[in-house]
């Protein structure tokens, strides 16, 4: 399954926006909230996954020239 994001940056932009709308939405359905926060852990695991194969890469980068 090909990722929905091409970029850390828009994934993050659309957690903070689905972030903002749970916060200023008092009225959202059950079946809305449920569309935003499948959206919303989309996101964050594709943020999360991203932030990984950074750490990984600036430790190999780190251990090659120690």
């Amino acid at each position: 399954m090909k990722d929905k994001y091409d970029s850390f940056e828009n994934a993050l932009e659309e957690l903070k926006n689905i972030v903002q709308n749970f916060e200023n939405n008092d009225d959202m359905s059950v079946d809305d909230l449920l569309k935003n926060y499948e959206q919303g852990m989309k996101a964050y695991s594709y943020c999360s996954k991203k932030l990984e194969e950074t750490q990984k890469k600036i430790k190999f980068i780190e251990e090659s020239y120690e």
